[in-house]
């Protein structure tokens, strides 16, 4: 979410006029930031529903958050670097990186324990 909404500052950066763009939105990057932490928050604190301790569930909401601040981080560094191009390949990879790391989650917590098997 925020590097979508660095790709919409990006795209406004070189539409408009400074002052034009700060009158037509208010601060684009701002509220992308709420809405990616608040979402990596909800997401990952959804998707560890089969653990039971609340706290170790609080805990992965957090980190979720940090990290969704981090890809954003990261994001700033593609556009300087290599400019919309990059801003929109580093979102690209953000979403696949996301969704292999999802399956992988799910898998994990799917696969029965190697180390409570019956022999011995």
């Amino acid at each position: 979410m925020l590097t979508l909404a660095q790709i919409v500052v990006s795209l406004l950066r070189n539409h408009l006029e400074t002052v034009a763009y700060q009158d037509a939105f208010p601060d684009p990057l701002f509220y992308g930031m709420f809405a990616a932490l608040g979402l990596a928050a909800f997401f990952s604190w959804r998707r560890s529903h089969p653990i039971e301790n609340v706290w170790q569930r609080g805990v992965i909401a957090v980190l979720a958050a940090v990290g969704a601040l981090l890809i954003g981080f990261l994001g700033a560094l593609a556009d300087r670097v290599l400019g919309l191009a990059g801003l929109i390949g580093w979102g690209v990879a953000a979403v696949a990186f996301g969704i292999a790391g999802s399956r992988w989650a799910v898998r994990a917590f799917a696969a029965p324990d190697p180390g409570t098997g019956g022999t011995g």
